[in-house]
C-alpha cells in the first residue's frame, strides 16, 4: 500500500479509532487525572507503535471505499475498543459498588469524597476500594496486559469487520458479573451488620425507653470499622482473582467480536 494515499491514511486512521476509544474508556489509561493532550499523544504513540505489527490484510482498504462505509467502519472501530474498555471498567465498578454497599450498611454513605479518576464524588470505602484496586491493576502488569490485548485485537477482529452483534450475550453476562463481584465483596458487612439490626430489634422491644437510634449508629460504625479491617489484608487476592476473570472476558469479547 502506497504511502500517504487515500487507503493507506484511512486505514491508520481506523487503527487510531480503535486504539484512542480503548484509551479513553479503559482502567487507568481513562484516568480523570490525566489531561486529554497526554492521552491524545499516548493513542498516536501506541498507533504509530502497533502499525508495523498489525496484519497487511487487516488494514487493506479499497480505495473507491463510499463515505457512510467510512463512517460504518468508524463507528465499528470505536466500539471494538471501547468494548475492549468497558470490559475493565465492569470489574472496577463491581468493586466500588462494594465498597458503596459497605458504607450504606456502615451509615457512611452520606460521607463522599472527590474522586480524581472521574472527576465526581464517591462513598469513602468506594474510594478506597477504587484507588486500591488501581493499585493492584498496576502491580500484577494490567497496563502492558492491555497494550498487548489491543495488539493481538487486530489479529482477531481485523479492522472492519467487527461482529457487534455477536458480542451482546458476552456483555449481559459482563453485567451480571459486577453484581457477584459487589455482593460477594460486601457479603460480610450485609450479613453482619443485618445480624446486629436484628439483635438491636430485640433490644429495642425489649427495652422500648432505650434511644435505640442514639446506640445504633456507634456501634454500627464501630463494627464496620472492625470488619473493614478485618478484610482489607485479604483485597488484593480477591482483586487479583477478579482480574484474571477480567482477562477471561477481554479474550471472549475480542472472539465474539471476530
Amino acid at each position: 500500500m502506497p504511502v500517504f494515499s487515500v487507503s493507506f491514511i484511512l486505514s491508520v486512521f481506523l487503527i487510531f479509532v480503535r486504539v484512542a476509544a480503548l484509551i479513553g474508556t479503559a482502567p487507568y489509561f481513562s484516568n480523570g487525572a490525566f489531561p486529554m493532550r497526554v492521552k491524545a499523544f499516548l493513542a498516536i504513540a501506541l498507533s504509530i507503535a502497533l502499525f508495523p505489527t498489525i496484519p497487511a490484510q487487516s488494514v487493506h482498504l479499497p480505495y473507491n471505499t463510499h463515505v457512510l462505509q467510512v463512517l460504518v467502519l468508524i463507528l465499528k472501530e470505536l466500539l471494538v475498543g471501547a468494548a475492549m474498555g468497558l470490559t475493565g471498567q465492569i470489574i472496577f465498578g463491581g468493586i466500588e459498588m462494594a465498597g458503596a454497599l459497605m458504607s450504606l450498611n456502615v451509615g457512611l454513605s452520606f460521607v463522599n469524597v472527590v474522586d480524581p479518576v472521574r472527576k465526581g464524588q464517591k462513598p469513602i470505602i468506594g474510594q478506597l476500594f477504587g484507588l486500591l484496586a488501581i493499585f493492584v491493576f498496576l502491580g500484577i502488569g494490567g497496563d502492558t496486559y492491555y497494550i498487548r490485548a489491543l495488539a493481538k485485537s487486530f489479529s482477531i477482529v481485523p479492522v472492519g469487520s467487527a461482529n457487534i452483534a455477536a458480542s451482546v450475550p458476552v456483555f449481559i453476562k459482563m453485567a451480571t458479573y459486577l453484581f457477584i463481584v459487589g455482593v460477594q465483596m460486601a457479603a460480610p458487612f450485609i450479613i453482619v451488620l443485618f445480624l446486629l439490626d436484628v439483635c438491636l430489634a430485640i433490644f429495642a422491644r425489649v427495652m422500648p425507653q432505650a434511644n435505640i437510634f442514639f446506640i445504633a449508629l456507634p456501634l454500627k460504625l464501630g463494627v464496620g470499622i472492625i470488619l473493614l479491617l478485618l478484610i482489607l489484608p485479604y483485597t488484593p487476592a480477591a482483586f487479583r482473582h477478579f482480574f484474571h476473570q477480567l482477562w477471561n472476558y477481554l479474550s471472549a469479547i475480542l472472539h465474539a467480536l471476530g
